[in-house]
């Protein structure tokens, strides 16, 4: 069976739906500028509030339900910068760095690298302007997942360790969160010990379990002790032992918190190519089918590509009417 075209686009290839150059129009009106400091005070407050929103509906529901949001609030909060100074620029500043942090992950998971590196650049820049260190470090976590992205091993492991430079600034969740992204730069450069000690260690500084996922605990509450399990699973697929990665995923996807089901989509996706590639064909498919609907329900298009490639490997190695139906469901999105 032919391959989908769509399978030929990794998450860094593509340019998604999202490929407007930063900052991304159309722009909302202007607000009315600001009578006096207690006006920018409010408004911070508020929009520091709607960000904890954002995550969690990010979270639960995926880009397209956050991210027109997170545009809006960027323009608003980019307008509040020119008329604000001192300690309340400073603090705007702070804000618009996780607004811009956002929008890198919005667009990643929209399968657009380009914008989603700009808007890290973005984050970095406003968080090194404000004095933020932590997310200044947590920029430089996110490049490294980025780079893990496009399959550069030697970067995302440098990037790892620039983060867990920060020693004064880092959260336990944050040591956690670069350690398991070192683990992946080796699992891609094939140093399976390496990789497996770092996942190791990062156990000891698991966020906990009870995250509602909207990072009001701070940077890397994602990064419990099943999302540092579900990595390893990813790691034995790049250290390219499927056989090893079905029984890790098996065990932890029930465990992936409520707040993360979207990242369980993605896991299935990875779980179905294991599935695929160990020869349990019906098991792949069931899998993929989960993927796909969790794609479809969140505009995940980086899921949506992952399970692409899973339906792909397994089409290649079996035919039966539910890999037909799973190639004539994926050929019916307007992305593929």
């Amino acid at each position: 069976m032919a391959a989908l075209a769509g399978a030929a686009l990794s998450t860094g290839d593509a340019r998604g739906v999202l490929a407007q150059a930063v900052p991304p129009p159309p722009a909302p009106p202007r607000p009315a500028a600001p009578s006096d400091g207690a006006h920018v005070e409010a408004a911070t407050e508020h929009l520091r509030e709607m960000w904890h929103s954002l995550v969690r509906a990010d979270n639960l529901f995926g880009p397209r339900h956050a991210l027109a949001a997170v545009r809006q609030q960027l323009h608003l909060l980019d307008h509040l910068l020119g008329q604000a100074g001192g300690e309340q620029r400073v603090e705007l500043l702070r804000l618009a760095a996780r607004y811009a942090e956002s929008a890198a992950w919005l667009h990643e998971d929209s399968a657009d690298l380009p914008n989603a590196s700009a808007w890290t650049g973005r984050a970095m820049e406003w968080a090194t302007e404000s004095g933020d260190q932590a997310m200044v470090a947590w920029t430089l976590f996110r490049k490294s997942q980025q780079a893990t992205t496009r399959g550069n091993a030697a970067q995302s492991v440098s990037l790892a360790q620039a983060v867990l430079r920060n020693e004064p600034v880092l959260t336990p969740s944050m040591r956690a969160s670069a350690l398991q992204q070192a683990a992946h730069g080796h699992a891609l450069d094939g140093d399976e010990r390496a990789c497996h000690s770092l996942l190791d260690e990062a156990h000891s500084f698991a966020a906990s379990t009870e995250t509602k996922g909207d990072a009001r605990s701070g940077h890397g509450d994602f990064c419990t002790p099943g999302y540092i399990e579900i990595q390893r699973a990813n790691c034995w697929l790049a250290l390219r032992r499927p056989d090893l990665a079905v029984p890790v995923f098996e065990r932890t996807l029930d465990h992936i918190p409520d707040a993360y089901q979207r990242d369980k989509g993605f896991a299935q996706a990875r779980l179905s190519k294991a599935y695929a590639e160990t020869g349990r064909y019906e098991e792949s498919a069931e899998s993929a089918a989960s993927a796909l609907a969790t794609a479809r329900s969140s505009g995940s298009l980086r899921t949506m590509h992952e399970t692409v490639a899973a339906v792909n490997v397994l089409g290649a190695a079996h035919t039966s009417p539910a890999v037909t139906m799973l190639f004539d469901s994926i050929s019916d999105e307007p992305e593929f």
